[in-house]
């Protein structure tokens, strides 16, 4: 098998030499670039730079190095396509790997057929994404959320997934801490209609669980839902990101014309507007409040 239409990446964390040889040599076969780590350790660093598309450990049983950093990386990116590899052939550890998030096992020793095989597998298991189809000039999302803030962190986790892999990680960190700031917000000072001065007593008071639990049962706010519209450009490299609520809006110039000046503590709720806006310069409202946009440009 031979030229595989993108170009994947492969980790390969083993102790062995012999074993990165094998895996370098069927993956070169694939057009698949490897990467190799001589332990979980030294992996983990090197995730934190880039996700691979393919991750490929033993087991390390020892200390369960392995099926920890099978776990860790399945919590990370639920798109990495996962090798474990092992001298088990117990049902009951290869269960457990299973459970941790690996799609395949390959034992130990090695073989060249069956690391092709399991490699081929994985392949097939990749998602093509919009940069790598010919013809696609643009992909839009629209994600429909509840009242729930609990919820926020996933969602913003799967949209990275889905609009912003290609950005450099410490971009995809602004991304993150942008989107979970300005949804966040959306839920409960927009759709909820919770004010800061609210939010701070129930928080000093250990009582914002319930506070949100209220508004949410409440009849005026039961049904109200926020949307997170994504848009892929590929023409223009950009991706543009809308997020609207149901609430009564804000006055937000407030927050945007603040230049260098330092924020109000009766502010507070602000400073996550102020902090985006510095991300993401074409940060703004519409003109009541109850949706904010902003743009972010692709490599």
């Amino acid at each position: 098998m031979t030229g595989h239409a993108a170009s994947s990446t492969m980790l390969v964390v083993d102790p062995s030499a012999e074993t990165w040889a094998l895996v370098m040599e069927q993956a070169k076969l694939r057009g698949i670039s490897v990467i190799t780590a001589p332990d979980p350790q030294v992996a983990v660093a090197m995730i934190e730079m880039a996700t691979p598309d393919i991750l490929m450990t033993d087991l390390f049983l020892a200390n369960q190095g392995g099926l920890r950093l099978i776990r860790d990386i399945r919590t990370r990116s639920a798109k990495t396509v996962i090798i474990a590899s092992g001298e088990s052939e117990h049902g009951a550890t290869i269960l457990e790997i299973i459970r941790a998030g690996a799609g395949d096992y390959v034992q130990k020793p090695v073989l060249a057929e069956e690391l092709g095989l399991a490699l081929d597998r994985a392949l097939r298991q990749i998602s093509s994404t919009v940069e790598n189809v010919p013809g696609i000039e643009q992909v839009d999302y629209r994600l429909v959320l509840g009242t729930n803030p609990d919820h926020v962190e996933a969602c913003v986790t799967w949209l990275i997934q889905q609009t912003a892999l290609t950005l450099p990680e410490t971009q995809r960190l602004h991304l993150r801490t942008t989107l979970i700031e300005l949804i966040v917000n959306a839920v409960e000072h927009g759709s909820l209609e919770i004010l800061y001065q609210e939010k701070h007593e129930a928080l000093t008071t250990d009582r914002f669980d319930t506070l949100i639990a209220e508004r949410r049962r409440h009849p005026r706010f039961a049904k109200r839902r926020v949307v997170v519209q994504a848009s892929y450009d590929k023409p223009r490299r950009r991706v543009r990101y809308a997020i609207m609520d149901e609430g009564k809006g804000f006055a937000w110039n407030r927050f945007l014309t603040k230049a260098e000046q330092p924020c109000d503590s009766r502010d507070a709720n602000g400073r996550g507007v102020f902090l985006a806006k510095a991300f993401f310069p074409d940060l703004t409202y519409n003109e009541r409040g109850t949706e904010v946009m902003f743009s972010v440009p692709l490599p």
